[in-house]
């Protein structure tokens, strides 16, 4: 369904069109300069409650190793005092996290990149490049009067073009989906498609929401990963195309009109305006009560797979 039959249907309904072209005159301008922002109303409801406008997006979740081990790497570290370090061959960058008072070093022979902490009861995260170009031992060091801790420590043998590309560290790796996908509402469901060495393409229970936006996914379970989301429609401006066509179900843009002419017709019509929107709130509960009843009962093994 076109946006020029939406604004025609909702024309009708206001008795300012009677045929199937849109007036446009002094009696009609008024009511089609204020149709996008009813219309957004409208399309934002029934794309996020009444039936959501899925996509998908693909993440290619390949976190890279750590040279220390996840058993290592994973650890919090904890001491008193003292000096205590961690070391691993052929590394070219890392990244940690500590809090306490005092200083950690990374060390590749006579080259050391020196961080001076003070962050009682806050971990603070550093992360970087070091030049290691005869695969020499790297080691992690920390020393202090004062009580520490360090976390998310990891060297990676891979190599960086400056320090604001070294990956975070953790046991799940956090996307944000807003970054991948600027339309991103929510979540609807994840599909695991594998790697080269796990061909399974299974609904996964392996991913975990954090909040509204962002998405974890344990880090030794590479693969990809397909994200059906539920989208947020294109915004329509005064400028969008009678041609648009938009991105819902026909069953679902046919009651828009309803809900455009409850709210373009108030101060005309007020009994005539309420009864359009008692027919829209009919016909929203009969969309929402589908979404809900098409819903797959979801069954969980043991092995996090289902």
């Amino acid at each position: 369904m076109i946006w020029r039959d939406v604004k025609l249907a909702t024309l009708q309904k206001m008795f300012a069109s009677d045929g199937s072209t849109i007036p446009s005159d002094e009696s009609t301008n008024d009511y089609i300069s204020a149709m996008p922002y009813v219309a957004n109303e409208g399309i934002q409801m029934l794309a996020t409650a009444g039936k959501y406008l899925v996509k998908s997006i693909s993440i290619s979740h390949n976190p890279i190793p750590n040279l220390l081990g996840d058993t290592v790497g994973g650890k919090i570290y904890s001491y008193i005092s003292g000096k205590n370090s961690l070391t691993a061959n052929n590394a070219k960058s890392f990244y940690f996290e500590i809090t306490g008072k005092g200083t950690a070093k990374v060390k590749c022979g006579d080259l050391a990149k020196t961080f001076v902490f003070d962050s009682f009861g806050k971990y603070v995260s550093y992360k970087g490049i070091i030049a290691n170009t005869e695969c020499a031992d790297v080691t992690f060091e920390v020393n202090s009067e004062y009580p520490y801790a360090f976390k998310n420590l990891a060297l990676y043998e891979a190599n960086y073009v400056d320090d604001t590309q070294v990956p975070v560290y953790a046991e799940k790796v956090r996307y944000k989906m807003t970054d991948l996908a600027t339309d991103f509402h929510s979540i609807n469901s994840v599909i695991f498609e594998g790697d080269a060495n796990d061909t399974r393409y299974v609904k996964t229970d392996e991913v975990y929401q954090e909040g509204d936006k962002v998405i974890a996914i344990e880090r030794d379970i590479p693969g990809n990963y397909i994200v059906y989301y539920n989208a947020l429609p294109d915004i329509i401006t005064i400028s969008t195309a009678d041609d648009y066509e938009l991105p819902l179900d026909r069953e679902v843009v046919a009651i828009l009109p309803l809900y455009m002419a409850s709210q373009l017709y108030k101060d005309d019509d007020i009994s005539l305006a309420t009864q359009y929107r008692n027919e829209f709130e009919v016909a929203f509960e009969r969309l929402t009560a589908l979404k809900d009843s098409g819903k797959a009962e979801e069954v969980t093994s043991e092995s996090g797979w289902i």
